[in-house]
């Protein structure tokens, strides 16, 4: 198939997207932290414990792939360190993110004791500022990690721990999402206040509301009040838009999080387990992403790969109407083989034009 000489740079595709204007084709994410680390030969801690070769290397991988999406700063199991638990960096090929060695809660009452931190020098923070500098020196899209605080609350006590307390201790559950929600409230005053009103968007992740874990009259009790709080008021602050990933099998809770505001537009990227169509249909204003099943790009043949891809194309230009970007349903694992990127790259050349 003849390749078509693309209209737009990535940084105007993505700026005509949230303009509620039209692009030429269809923006590509790769979406692989720990992939982005070992293409450049770093290691995968680098991603999250040095800003500087995190930046590096998903800039140039986004380059190598020609990607249409920008560095961000990510950090797996937030919500821990930041409250004074301690964390291990991934040393391992198999691992993708930092581990919580030491958590600071192990029982409800511990919760009492904790106070809302300094932001500026809390876990992560003060990586997520100085990547965040990068994003501001290179004239890309300021970010902070917003995240959900039903997620960052479990990390506080452990996933295994908290889903115990929502039925034998709700009011354990709630103490920890107060807590949790004026953290992030914090964090977004702190990004607004340094780098200026509406120049800062909030990113987000969402895993542990799925369906395989709650149930959505659970999300609707626990996780629905917090998340949208937290999002109205980080947008009353001038925050421009909010990118959630509705990670997982979350089927049964999508109308509870259309009621959700997210910017105008807001970016939502959903796993393979929710259909393109399905998230088009519950959330007509916004910026759609996805949604590959990873594990076919990580494990699947190179026919698998490239046919699972052109199918998600085909779907998000049908059903997104011009507002979709094209990735995987969750981040990649280091271990794709890089091929089956290129794959993924050329799936959007010959599939992802708009007429």
């Amino acid at each position: 198939m003849a390749q078509r000489a693309p209209q737009m740079t990535p940084a105007e595709r993505i700026e005509a997207l949230y303009r509620r204007q039209p692009t030429d084709r269809v923006a590509f994410v790769h979406r692989g932290y720990g992939f982005c680390a070992k293409n450049v030969g770093y290691a995968i801690a680098d991603i999250y414990e040095h800003p500087e070769r995190s930046f590096e290397a998903q800039l140039r991988t986004a380059e190598q792939y020609d990607s249409d999406g920008t560095p961000f700063y990510t950090f797996v199991s937030y919500g821990s360190w930041e409250f004074g638990g301690e964390i291990k960096y991934p040393a391992d090929r198999y691992e993708s993110g930092p581990s919580v060695v030491r958590r600071p809660v192990s029982k409800p009452e511990d919760l009492d004791k904790l106070k809302l931190p300094d932001v500026s020098r809390a876990g992560c923070i003060p990586k997520q500022m100085e990547f965040a500098r990068l994003q501001e020196k290179h004239g890309m899209p300021i970010a902070f990690i917003c995240g959900s605080p039903f997620t960052h609350a479990a990390n506080l006590c452990g996933v295994d721990q908290f889903m115990l307390w929502i039925t034998q201790t709700p009011e354990a559950v709630h103490k920890a999402l107060r807590l949790m929600t004026d953290h992030i409230l914090d964090v977004a005053r702190y990004f607004i206040e340094t780098f200026g009103v509406g120049r800062v968007i909030a990113r987000s992740a969402a895993p542990t509301e799925s369906n395989s874990l709650i149930s959505p009259k659970h999300f609707e009790e626990f996780a629905l009040p917090y998340i949208k709080e937290l999002h109205s008021k980080v947008l009353a602050m001038g925050v421009k838009s909010i990118y959630c990933h509705i990670c997982g099998q979350q089927n049964k809770n999508l109308p509870l999080w259309a009621e959700v505001p997210f910017g105008d537009p807001g970016m939502l990227s959903f796993g393979h387990e929710v259909d393109l169509a399905t998230a088009a249909k519950y959330f007509p204003d916004q910026i759609i992403a996805g949604n590959v099943d990873p594990k076919i790009i990580a494990t699947g043949t190179p026919e698998q790969v490239y046919e699972a891809c052109r199918q998600t194309i085909e779907r998000g230009k049908e059903y997104c109407k011009g507002r979709f970007v094209f990735m995987g349903g969750c981040e990649l694992p280091p271990t794709t083989p890089p091929y089956h990127i290129y794959l993924m790259q050329k799936a959007r050349d010959e599939f992802g034009w708009y007429d």
